[in-house]
């Protein structure tokens, strides 16, 4: 059983800042309010040296705010300034800020006691010159807690609306998929169905090659990319029972370009385009039909055609003419899979016939070795 999907995390529920960037922070800081009267003195008097004590108290000035950065973030994102909860959050920011003013001052007068024994100062003199100051830091801090929620809360929604499209564009090249399995098997099955009485071997011939395919077509089930090799594997199945089919009037080759067997491409790419091929093209001859499928790599993509000697690409883009199911569902999982980078085109071939042609960006399957020769061709008679 997989594991459960991991629930967001509630409305007022807080991610904390990263420790080390809130540490980083306040002692830088700490360091320049601790250096600030030294370089006043370089730029503008007399240098004189950096005091340690000083630069000393206001590091611990500014890990003092960096411990308090934790419970008024905490507080902040739990009592938000909502229609309803204003009142509240505003009762709970403003005893917060007075509370942090007031601790500051006493944590001063301690460390003072301790770096300045002669001369500690007093409660009023470090209210009159920090508690201001103190209840701005909280208030800033206040507003980077809403600041860094909005931005997380956004990047969380970017990430879940590129998810949504992902498995909607995993939908739909699913279900275009779904739309081609069926078609070239209710293709195949009628001839089957034609078959059986005029001649019953061919048929039964026919049905083995057909369980071939449906096991294939099982194993790929969950994939959209396989390998050209293993592209060219299940369209050699569909051309046995097309050779049972048209006997001696069908010759088909296949050659795969060096290098491109181990290419990823689309699951039932090649197989559509073949079969637009021997319906317009081989199958409207009353002589032999000839279809060639090859691949080439041109640079950083990969190029496969499927090429017919028949009367050529119908003018008509409707499912009567050229441009049917298979066609019109390969150019949608192209374009759904590739965006501008993968094409599908229909143009006549200057020696006659059609060539159907996919250019998709060129990428190697994970467990496949670069080919060093070229697929030797295969004749199907």
């Amino acid at each position: 059983m997989s594991d459960p999907a991991p629930t967001s995390a509630p409305q007022g529920a807080l991610q904390g800042p990263s420790p080390r960037v809130v540490l980083v922070a306040w002692t830088a800081y700490g360091l320049f309010m601790g250096l600030r009267g030294s370089i006043n003195s370089f730029l503008f008097g007399s240098p004189k040296d950096p005091n340690p004590l000083w630069i000393l108290g206001n590091l611990l000035d500014g890990w003092y705010w960096a411990l308090l950065t934790f419970p008024i973030f905490h507080l902040a994102l739990r009592f938000r300034f909502t229609r309803r909860r204003w009142p509240l959050a505003m009762l709970v920011h403003v005893a917060g800020a007075i509370a942090a003013g007031l601790g500051n001052i006493l944590f001063n007068l301690r460390v003072a006691g301790v770096l300045y024994p002669d001369d500690p100062g007093q409660f009023e003199g470090y209210f009159r010159a920090t508690f201001y100051t103190d209840v701005q830091w909280y208030l800033l801090l206040v507003g980077a807690a809403y600041g860094v929620d909005y931005y997380r809360r956004l990047r969380d929604r970017e990430v879940q609306s590129a998810r949504l499209d992902e498995s909607l564009a995993a939908a739909r090249l699913e279900a275009l998929k779904m739309q081609i399995q069926p078609h070239f098997l209710f293709n195949t099955l009628h001839t089957i169905s034609e078959l059986v009485h005029e001649d019953p071997d061919a048929a039964e011939r026919m049905i083995v090659r057909l369980g071939d395919l449906l096991r294939l077509t099982v194993d790929n089930a969950q994939t959209h990319e396989v390998t050209l090799a293993q592209e060219v594997e299940f369209l050699e199945a569909y051309l046995e029972i097309q050779r049972t089919r048209f006997h001696d009037r069908l010759q088909v080759e296949v050659a795969m370009g060096p290098g491109t067997a181990g290419a990823r491409v689309p699951n039932l790419v090649l197989q559509p385009l073949v079969e637009n091929a021997i319906r317009h093209g081989a199958a409207s001859l009353g002589g032999l039909g000839r279809i060639s499928v090859k691949s080439e790599r041109r640079g950083e993509r990969l190029r496969m055609e499927v090429h017919d000697n028949g009367p050529g690409p119908h003018p008509d883009p409707r499912p009567g003419g050229r441009q049917g199911v298979g066609v019109r569902n390969t150019r949608e999982r192209l374009a759904q899979m590739y965006g501008q980078g993968g094409r599908l085109e229909l143009t006549h071939c200057p020696v006659g016939g059609t060539v159907a042609a996919v250019e998709i960006p060129f990428s190697l399957a994970p467990e496949s070795r670069p080919a060093g020769a070229a697929h030797t061709p295969e004749v199907l008679a």
